[in-house]
């Protein structure tokens, strides 16, 4: 997962806030819990101090101490419940004590005597470890004097109800947190499915189908306020592009014929005979410069076409690899006169449907570019296979090589790696935009890998059917 995407972050976002609210949850039911436990075992021992108070130590006169003690023992049994019961009249002396409980949780003689200040109140023991809560309760009996009420309970059963609470919680907040992930990724997955869409609808326009225009949504949303902005560049795009497919087509097609006819009078002056060698020097680099002005505006013309649309390929069946061998051997001559070496290798007959000239044009710009970029003694080589439903063209040189970081841009038009050279060997850099934009046409690619001193290898795939 892409931890930088939008879903990756919401599903982050949304999984903290959960785990959020879940702890504090958590942690208001622990200290909730925990507090009234303490106060229902606080109102369970200030019922039990009145209980002996209204039940048997107000009737004390008439039963006697000893019938105190009994119904105590009878009734409240505090070695059965755990508890600590102790009653103290008001000169010291224990009218009655509670013994060992049978757990042995704690030894009721070790706690200490309560300092009151006549009004009951609650404070805290410790016996053998144990933490105790005392009750302690005041009271005065006509004719009988005063005593103090004393009544406890260990902390146990709510240490132990709070240790399986927290237990509980350990186990829970982790696979809440483990949902809350799978949950949170379906809901943000679900949510942002129409963005996925208006992703893949926008990697299909290209500057070739900018007429197409993204689904919008019938939602009222931020997505559908998306579409329709992204539609709305995507019409201004294409009014631009018209544009400027237009003028390039208008400005070729306006400088094609004063070309021409410049070229004419050019060549009809440097035939003739009264004109001295220094102008026919002249005339000629002329005549040259124009040339390679008419081919420039020509490759101009067949990519305004083919950007326009106008230029649909005139699909039919024939041999690829007779295609690549016989260009070859037509272009064998220009490497003889450098001093390369080229071949041509294919295993077996490749039929494809494509336009012949078009892809022709294709070869012929990749061997020509070889040639001019391979210095003399090099090797060029020309390959035709099969692979994966495509046929496949490569077009390999021992040259100069291209430096990576001109690789990205080799297939822009009028880009030129070294443009003195280029002069020299009269490319326009519109060679390789050209083949790109034909592959293109028919559904096909085409890429290049380059080291400079070692030469390049250009790749062409061509579908072998229609798509």
């Amino acid at each position: 997962m892409n931890r930088r995407s939008i879903r990756f972050r919401l599903t982050a976002w949304y999984s903290v806030l959960v785990l959020l609210m879940l702890t504090a949850f958590c942690g208001a039911v622990y200290i909730g819990l925990g507090r009234y436990l303490t106060a229902t075992l606080s109102d369970q021992l200030a019922r039990q101090a009145v209980q002996i108070d209204h039940t048997w130590l107000e009737q004390i006169n008439e039963s006697g101490p000893e019938y105190v003690v009994n119904e105590i023992d009878e009734h409240l049994s505090p070695e059965i419940t755990d508890h600590f019961i102790r009653v103290t009249t008001g000169d010291g002396s224990v009218l009655y004590q509670s013994r060992l409980p049978r757990d042995q949780s704690f030894d009721p003689s070790s706690i200490g005597p309560a300092i009151t200040a006549g009004s009951a109140g609650y404070r805290e023991e410790h016996s053998d470890g144990k933490a105790l809560l005392i009750y302690s309760l005041p009271v005065s009996v006509p004719r009988s004097g005063t005593f103090l009420i004393e009544v406890g309970a260990p902390y146990d059963h709510i240490e132990s109800t709070l240790h399986g609470l927290a237990l509980v919680f350990a186990i829970i907040l982790p696979l809440a947190l483990v949902l809350a992930l799978a949950v949170g990724y379906l809901l943000m997955k679900r949510a942002l499915q129409p963005v996925d869409q208006l992703a893949r609808a926008a990697e299909s326009i290209t500057s070739r189908n900018l007429g197409e225009r993204l689904p919008i949504p019938g939602t009222g949303d931020e997505i559908e306020r998306l579409s329709a902005t992204l539609n709305g560049m995507i019409a201004r795009l294409e009014a631009s592009f018209r544009q400027m497919n237009q003028f390039t087509a208008d400005a070729s097609h306006d400088l094609r014929t004063p070309l021409t006819v410049l070229r004419g009078e050019l060549e009809v002056a440097l035939r003739r005979n009264e004109i001295n060698p220094a102008g026919r020097e002249v005339i000629g680099s002329v005549l040259e410069e124009t040339e390679k002005l008419s081919k420039t505006v020509e490759s101009l013309m067949v990519l305004s076409r083919l950007d326009s649309g106008e230029m649909q390929p005139d699909r039919t069946r024939f041999d690829l690899a007779k295609l690549c061998l016989e260009t070859v051997e037509q272009m064998g001559l220009l490497a003889e006169d450098k001093g390369l070496e080229i071949q041509c290798s294919s295993s077996e007959n490749i039929e494809v449907a494509a336009d012949l000239l078009r892809i022709r044009q294709i070869l012929i710009n990749l061997v020509d570019n070889a040639i001019k970029y391979t210095p003399e003694g090099g090797k060029i080589g020309v390959r035709v296979f099969r692979n994966n439903g495509c046929a496949i063209i490569e077009v390999a040189d021992t040259g100069h090589g291209i430096p990576a970081e001109a690789l990205p841009l080799i297939f822009n038009r009028f880009y030129r790696v070294d443009k003195a050279r280029s002069r020299e060997t009269g490319g326009s850099g519109l060679g390789l935009a050209i083949a790109k934009s034909i592959c293109e046409l028919h559904g096909g690619h085409i890429s290049v890998e380059s080291s400079v001193g070692t030469g390049s290898r250009f790749r062409v795939e061509i579908p072998l059917e229609l798509s």
